[in-house]
Parts: C-alpha cells; structure tokens; sequence
C-alpha cells in the first residue's frame, strides 16, 4: 500500500512562501539607506532568501511523484522528498498525535505523526538522502542550492545521528515526526492503521495481498 502526499497543499505552501520572501526582498527597495545599518540589509535579505528557498523546496515536493510512505508486511518506507528511510514493525514502540513542529517541513500541517523507536540505530542505518524527482529551472535551482552546501555536508554527511534523534524525543516525544502534509489525510487516521498493522499480524498478511 502507498500512500501519496498532499501535493496541492505543498505547493499552495510553496507560493505563499514566495509571497512572503518577495515581501521582505522588496522591503530592501524600501529601506531608507541614510537610516539603515548593513546589519539591517543583511537581515532582510537573508530572510528574504530563505523564504524563497523554502518555497522552491515545497515546489518540488509537491511536484514528486516518488515522494509518499509505502506500508508492506515488514514495515513502512518513508520517503518524504528530502530523505528515505524505513522503520520495521517491530521498531515501533509507540505511535501517536504529535503537536510541536521541529522543522521546516511541518509548514502546513495542523498535527504531525510521531513514531518512537525500540532500536534508533536501525532506522539510522537505514536512511538516504535524496532530492525530490522534478525537473526544469526550479529543479536546478534547488540542486544549486543543495550543492551550495556541500561544504557544510563534508562536515556532517547529513544523516541522522543518535544524539539528533534523542534531541527531536525531548522536544517532541518521539524519534521521528511525519508532518500530516505527506500522509495524503488525517493524522488520527493515519495513527490508527498504523496501529493495526503493528499489533494485528492478520492486516500484515491482508496488506501482504495489495503489495
């Protein structure tokens, strides 16, 4: 079974992403240059491109069609545009509502999914970066960006570590948080057939049929 994004959602949160940025890019135009301080300007145009940043980013999400969490008889897959990894039935300890964002991700999403973990260290294992499937000038744009980063990359390879995941357990409750925007519904429903399959080996081998 595959469960598909909310893709007109990611992208409305795209263009009032760049609504946003615009606003603060044109505030430079604005500025009153015998008043302001070069602090000021970088600020307004940091905040300004970091809008517009975010905005490409959920573009391209909502135009993935690889992006989407697949359920089978071993576990979920979740590929959320930005990353893959998998958790196994039998890592999840405990599923529930989650409320506190702690990324840019759960922009447009009332609740967010948190799964805590029985063995943090496999879903490490398990996760790979990646790009949203897309093309055209705002793909390239966002490959522009990303490899902007690569410095930063060859520091932190931008995996997960334990010390993360603990981080996001304190803040949030749980190891890892799906924002409700990428479960195509309700989160409430979402928790409760996730539930199902961990507690119920018979939907395991029902969903087995589908997959």
């Amino acid at each position: 079974m595959r469960i598909t994004p909310n893709h007109p959602r990611l992208r409305l949160i795209a263009l009032l992403c760049w609504i946003v940025g615009s606003w603060w890019l044109m505030q430079i135009i604005l500025l009153d240059t015998r008043h302001s301080t070069p602090f000021l300007f970088a600020a307004i145009l940091v905040s300004g491109a970091v809008f517009l940043a975010v905005g490409i980013a959920f573009w391209q999400l909502g135009l993935d069609q690889r992006a989407g969490i697949v359920l089978d008889r071993k576990g979920l897959v979740l590929n959320l545009g930005h990353s893959s990894a998998f958790v196994a039935w039998d890592n999840v300890a405990e599923v529930g509502l989650c409320h506190r964002r702690d990324s840019l991700l759960a922009l447009g999403s009332r609740h967010q999914v948190g799964i805590r973990l029985h063995n943090p260290a496999a879903y490490i294992q398990s996760y790979e970066q990646r790009l949203p499937s897309a093309s055209g000038p705002l793909a390239l744009s966002l490959q522009t960006l990303y490899a902007a980063l690569q410095p930063l990359r060859q520091i932190d390879d931008g995996l997960p570590k334990i010390d993360h995941l603990r981080r996001t357990r304190t803040r949030t409750g749980y190891d890892v948080v799906i924002p409700e925007v990428f479960l195509g519904g309700r989160a409430e429903a979402f928790i409760t057939m996730i539930e199902a399959y961990c507690y119920d080996p018979q939907q395991r081998h029902i969903l087995g049929k589908y997959v």
